[in-house]
């Protein structure tokens, strides 16, 4: 096969993977969540759709091969565009699910729209792999290393004018393999062809605004502006976020300001982050510090009272209240760690006045990492430790993002916290109260056990403070003594805040000021406290709110199936916090199963019938694909999660682990031709046998690596990951290509209906690895890898030729 090909190959194959990832920034702009497994998902429909398509319509495949390729690269270049205008503009918004039945029908056009690129991208690569087959291993070769190429053009393709130029960008990688697939087409094609490119080219600079991601009118960036008077000031990009700056009533923060501060709040700014999280901006005037009086009428100012100038680690800033805080407190030494550095750029930068400069403080050190990293890497401990409450609307604690991963508030996290504190440092932590009482328990429960890790009693190393609208836990690696407990008494009873918990505390201490009907959150805390009673509260409880670990890190998953009609009744009888909890999973796996199987499996059924004498190789083929494209699917989704913590965001993780499975695979396709000699059945059958017990090997060795290198340079990190994935993905390219070549000795006809089923298995289990790391973990997804691995041994028997030679 000319290398004209192979290029075309590997054009196609990084649109194709570009265009996925970018899909994954696309769904957390619009609709607050990345749906990595909902975008695989529907990468996979159209690939399998592809193969279904050829087997069906079998006279395709003698077409001629230019002609066929070109037209399939110009129509992919097309409807990545089309797709992307027609699903921007639709009114559709997960949020609606709830009260619009209209919407799960949307549901159902997103999926089937975003699968169309795909489908000509998987029928450009299945048609050359059915109708060259000795080429198979350098199709697959090429295909995989474009695929892994494109996973890294993520990175710097929203760079140049952000949302507005990355679907262009894409979409011009299928017409230029367009041209190299038949570089002796007419005049005409090529002229159209060259049309598209400049009118790209064209819409690409001017950067019109309805080629912007459109923003979820539920989310914070969008609310906010609907106020009068607000206006837009800022938005910047990088791989990682979007961030937004603008000037609105609806940012007025002060998290549970006591009710006796009767002034004005100092002029604010909202900060938002991907259209949600918003966070505010305080003006801070050095030669007027009047101005940030209010802050000690704070719950969390009451940590600065325990400790005169702590030095101070700060968690996740964001628009800064906190830094003001401990500026204001003069501690004598500040660090905060922010895991975005778009953030730091614009308050030092474009807001640096309005901040009053507050970054370039002596005694404050600011850093862009993932807080975990940071964690892991800082080798001084603190006198104060302080996780940052900054979502202006507080919609992050609803439960909204139940199928969302949170790293920093596991158990691990937690005991990393106190690892870092000083002997007698403290954690300030807070929350709002969002009834019914679920997050602020979770929270409270990792600090339990994460606290009896350390072999300390909870109920004397904690105490708690609740305001009209939040709660505030404060954590000491030493007892609280009795002065610092009477400072406590007498803050709350200053600022008319309510006792939740001290050691010794008494219950007609509580519930004074800002009374429930009972004292519901004095009454929980103490049974968490209580070994005895916690674990009958944590089965008997409406919510789920056993702490969360980095095997399992979905912190606001907190329904339980078998309360699911109280929770209903508990939450007004409202289906939103269900339909974008880890429900909406369930109702996309069963869409994704009902319309792969239209679409893939049910047309090649006729093949089954055309093909009746040959049922056990319809079967076993149908069980062998079927199992690696599991296999590969739950190590991909599971490696993904696990490194999200490693590498510090989705985006990197995301991109960084399918470019080292791609381009490990490759390899591993590309040479084993040569390493599997004859025969070759019985040698496949040694790999994969091989290739499960690696991949059981590495539910033991990724722990070790991760939590030993955590601390690490993003870019030494990027090196690492894809020197331990490569082991394992060079072993997990050979059992498709082989596969096909042992098809091909059976009947060639077979081809397109393995392609369609492997894609078939990884449409459904890219969702259904979600499902089961909700119910088991991830290491559970990763033990059944290894097993659909060692089950396909049996369905290898295929081909006819098991005891002679094969070239």
């Amino acid at each position: 096969m000319k290398f004209r090909y192979l290029a075309g190959i590997f054009l196609i194959s990084s649109a194709t993977l570009c265009l996925e990832i970018s899909l994954t920034r696309y769904f957390t702009i619009s609709q607050h969540y990345h749906f990595a497994f909902l975008v695989v998902s529907m990468a996979f429909l159209g690939y399998g759709a592809s193969g279904s398509f050829l087997s069906i319509f079998k006279k395709i495949t003698h077409l001629n091969r230019n002609k066929f390729l070109c037209w399939c690269a110009f129509f992919y270049s097309l409807t990545i565009f089309s797709s992307y205008l027609l699903c921007n503009h639709l009114s559709f918004d997960f949020t609606q699910i709830s009260w619009n039945n209209n919407q799960i029908f949307f549901i159902l056009i997103y999926y089937l729209l975003f699968s169309l690129p795909f489908f000509f991208a998987g029928t450009i690569i299945s048609f050359a792999i059915t109708t060259t087959t000795k080429a198979v291993n350098k199709i697959y070769f090429s295909d995989l290393i474009g695929s892994g190429i494109g996973t890294l053009g993520v990175l710097i393709i929203f760079l140049p004018k952000g949302d507005k130029g990355v679907i262009l960008l894409i979409s011009f990688l299928p017409l230029i393999a367009a041209l190299l697939f038949s570089p002796r087409r007419s005049h005409a094609f090529r002229g159209l062809t060259g049309f598209l490119l400049v009118g790209g080219i064209v819409l690409f600079f001017q950067s019109p605004d309805w080629l912007s991601f459109r923003i979820s009118p539920y989310k914070a960036l969008p609310s906010a502006l609907r106020y009068s008077q607000s206006k837009h000031l800022l938005t910047k990009w990088n791989a990682q976020s979007r961030v937004d700056v603008i000037d609105s009533p609806a940012v007025r923060y002060a998290p549970g300001l006591s009710l006796l501060y009767q002034k004005k709040l100092p002029s604010q700014l909202g900060l938002t982050i991907d259209g949600g999280s918003l966070t505010a901006i305080t003006r801070f005037d050095p030669s007027k510090p009047e101005s940030l009086k209010f802050l000690s009428y704070l719950p969390s100012s009451l940590a600065y009272s325990f400790k005169q100038n702590p030095q101070t680690l700060l968690l996740n800033p964001k628009g800064g209240l906190d830094l003001l805080e401990a500026v204001h407190y003069n501690a004598s030494s500040i660090k905060a760690v922010e895991n975005n550095p778009l953030i730091i750029e614009v308050l030092q930068d474009e807001l640096s006045s309005f901040y009053g400069n507050l970054y370039r403080q002596e005694n404050l050190h600011v850093t862009s990492s993932h807080l975990r990293s940071a964690l892991k890497k800082e080798s001084r401990n603190y006198e104060l430790v302080v996780f940052s409450l900054t979502d202006v609307f507080g919609s992050s604690g609803t439960g909204l993002y139940g199928f969302g991963e949170n790293y920093l508030y596991t158990k691990e996290s937690f005991l990393n916290v106190l690892e870092r504190l000083s002997p007698k440092g403290i954690v300030s932590m807070s929350f709002y109260l969002l009834p019914p009482p679920r997050q602020e328990l979770r929270a409270l429960a990792t600090w339990v056990e994460a606290l009896e890790k350390k072999d300390k009693a909870p109920s004397t190393h904690l105490m708690a403070l609740r305001s009209w609208g939040t709660l505030h836990y404060f954590i000491k690696n030493t007892p609280f003594n009795q002065e610092e407990i009477q400072k406590l008494k007498e803050f709350s009873d200053k600022y008319l805040f309510d006792l939740v918990h001290y050691p010794g505390i008494k219950k007609n201490e509580t519930n004074i000021h800002n009374q429930f009907n009972t004292p519901l959150y004095y009454n929980r805390v103490q049974k968490l406290l209580s070994p005895k009673k916690r674990e009958k509260f944590y089965s008997n409880y409406l919510f789920q709110i056993r702490p969360v670990t980095d095997n399992s890190p979905f912190f606001y998953n907190f329904f339980k199936i078998n309360k699911l009609k109280k929770s209903f009744k508990a939450l007004n009888q409202k289906l939103l916090p269900f339909l974008r909890g880890r429900f909406l999973v369930h109702l996309l796996l069963v869409q994704a199963i009902i319309i792969a199987f239209v679409l893939i499996l049910l047309p090649l059924f006729v093949l089954k019938k055309r093909g009746s004498k040959k049922g056990k190789t319809f079967v076993n083929v149908f069980f062998y694909f079927g199992l690696i494209g599991m296999a590969f699917m739950f190590v991909e989704i599971t490696l993904i999660q696990k490194f999200i913590l490693f590498l510090g965001h989705p985006i990197y993780s995301t991109s960084i682990i399918i470019f080292s499975l791609l381009l490990s695979s490759g390899l591993g396709s590309f040479f084993s031709r040569k390493i599997l000699s004859s025969p070759i059945q019985k040698n496949l059958k040694k790999f994969l046998l091989l290739c499960g017990g690696v991949t059981a090997a590495y539910l033991f060795l990724l722990p070790l690596f991760t939590q030993s290198l955590i601390g690490l340079g993003l870019t030494l990190k990027i090196l690492l990951t894809f020197l331990v994935i490569f082991p394992l993905g060079f072993l997990m390219g050979f059992p498709f290509p082989n596969g096909i070549r042992l098809v091909e000795k059976k009947e060639r006809k077979f081809i397109p209906w393995a392609w369609a089923v492997n894609a078939f298995s990884s449409v459904i289990n890219s969702v259904a690895a979600l499902l089961l790391a909700f119910w088991g973990g991830y290491n559970l997804v990763f033990i059944l890898a290894a097993g659909g691995y060692l089950l396909t041994v049996p369905f290898l028997s295929f081909s006819d030729h098991r005891n002679k030679p094969h070239s």
